[in-house]
Order: structure tokens, then sequence, then C-alpha cells
């Protein structure tokens, strides 16, 4: 087996001194509480919350209804007009075949 002492990642692993540091796991002291709550309370906070949501919704930003980018509308152009540069005689002569 050949091991490659120059990498140092190499030397780390092959030559790492005896010593494994090993972390303590600390076990918690308590166990987590459960919240109870009775029917009634449990209605009003989620009245609370659907009151909280609504009235955000009325005061949020609405989403925006944007049109076709400008940009793919000048490219489309741009091809088209391409198109027509190179290739209108083609086209012309095509549409003719087509309305005989």
């Amino acid at each position: 087996m050949v091991v490659e002492i120059e990498n140092p990642a190499n030397r780390a692993m092959y030559y790492a001194p005896d010593r494994v540091l090993v972390k303590s796991v600390e076990v918690p002291d308590r166990l987590p509480q459960k919240v109870v709550y009775s029917n009634q309370e449990a209605d009003r906070i989620h009245a609370q919350i659907e009151r909280d949501i609504y009235e955000g919704q009325k005061h949020a930003k609405p989403l925006s209804q944007t049109k076709f980018p400008t940009v793919l509308k000048i490219l489309g152009g741009a091809i088209a007009l391409t198109a027509v540069i190179f290739k209108g005689k083609a086209i012309l002569n095509f549409l003719k075949n087509i309305f005989k």
C-alpha cells in the first residue's frame, strides 16, 4: 500500500496524535412541558390568527399582472425580421404556391 505523505490531509490521517477528542452529550434535566388549551381558548386563538391573516391580506400589496416581457417581444421581432431578410424570397414563393 502506497501512502502519499506530502498531502497534509494524508499526513494528519496517518500520523495523527493518539488522543481522540470526544465531546460529552448533555442530557436535559427535564422533559418539555406540554401546553394544554381549553376548547374556548383554542377557538379564541384560532379566531385571532384568522383575523390577523385577513387584516394582513387587506393591507398586502396586490400581485402585479405583468404583460408579455418587452425583451422577448424585441427578440421575437428581431428573429422574425432576420428570417424575412435571409429567406424572404423562399417565404414569398411558398405562400404563392399555397394560394395557387
